[in-house]
């Protein structure tokens, strides 16, 4: 079980704790690699003055960095951070995918493949 509230909206949540106090273990219990959507949030000052505690608490949780009260940055896990962006990307490719689909059953012009291949400089036989 993660912490839900954030640190910011609650400042003696454990979440705020962990990072005031130095003990980030306390952030997540059960599961480190299950993400809270609700994402803990502490003062870039808190986090410069408890950097290691900050870092070893974003690799089980992401953690948000406010300035003057604005979230500004986001800490997390690496591997959190490429599926992320996989995921993102993903959902582009099949909204991209979806449109051409679209374009396609309304009877705008293909391109051949030939064709494109001739314009971008390939042979493709």
């Amino acid at each position: 079980m993660l912490v839900a509230l954030s640190a910011q909206r609650d400042p003696c949540s454990p979440a705020a704790q962990a990072l005031t106090e130095g003990s980030a273990s306390s952030i997540a219990t059960n599961n480190a690699k299950m993400y809270n959507p609700a994402m803990t949030s502490i003062p870039s000052t808190a986090a410069r003055q408890r950097w290691a505690q900050t870092i070893d608490a974003a690799r089980r949780t992401p953690i948000t960095i406010t300035e003057h009260g604005r979230e500004t940055v986001v800490v997390m896990d690496v591997e959190l951070s490429r599926r992320a962006l996989a995921a993102l990307e993903d959902a582009e490719d099949a909204a991209a995918a979806e449109e051409a689909a679209r374009a396609i059953a309304q009877g705008e012009e293909t391109v051949p493949l030939s064709a494109l291949a001739r314009e971008l400089g390939f042979n493709i036989g």
